[in-house]
């Protein structure tokens, strides 16, 4: 699960990145091409920004970054995405653009938390075994 979480997952998700930031700027220099998966890519970027500035405020507890963050990402990715999609917003797309937005934001939640929690077992073990060999001497 730690390969999983910590090599493999990271790595599919660099590597998708980087062919699709690489194909849109082929694709916009030869002509061919639209610049919206540039604009999603500064978007990705935007979101970690808000983020690193949601991050710093003090939460009296994990669930309420939670959806502090995810409030303010979703607000600001419908006004986003309202700008660039260029075709009215009806119910049925508001309810595929949530669904979709909700899945990937529990996914992303869910996989920063077991690595968090992979990573805290390890620490704990290091401890323990440390005060083993303490108790030992």
């Amino acid at each position: 699960m730690k390969n999983l979480l910590f090599i493999r997952i990271p790595s599919v998700c660099i590597c998708f990145t980087l062919i699709i930031i690489g194909d849109a700027v082929v694709s916009l220099l030869w002509g061919s091409g639209s610049a919206f998966l540039l604009v999603l890519f500064g978007w990705l970027i935007a979101c970690q920004v808000v983020d690193l500035v949601v991050s710093k405020i003090e939460f009296r507890k994990w669930s309420h970054y939670c959806v502090t963050e995810s409030v303010i990402l979703y607000l600001l990715s419908l006004f986003v995405f309202g700008i660039f999609y260029g075709e009215p917003w009806d119910i049925s797309r508001l309810a595929a653009f949530t669904v979709i937005f909700l899945a990937a934001d529990v996914f992303i939640f869910w996989y920063f938390r077991k690595r968090q929690e992979i990573q805290a077992k390890e620490i704990n073990e290091l401890i323990r075994a440390k005060e083993c060999r303490i108790a030992a001497k």
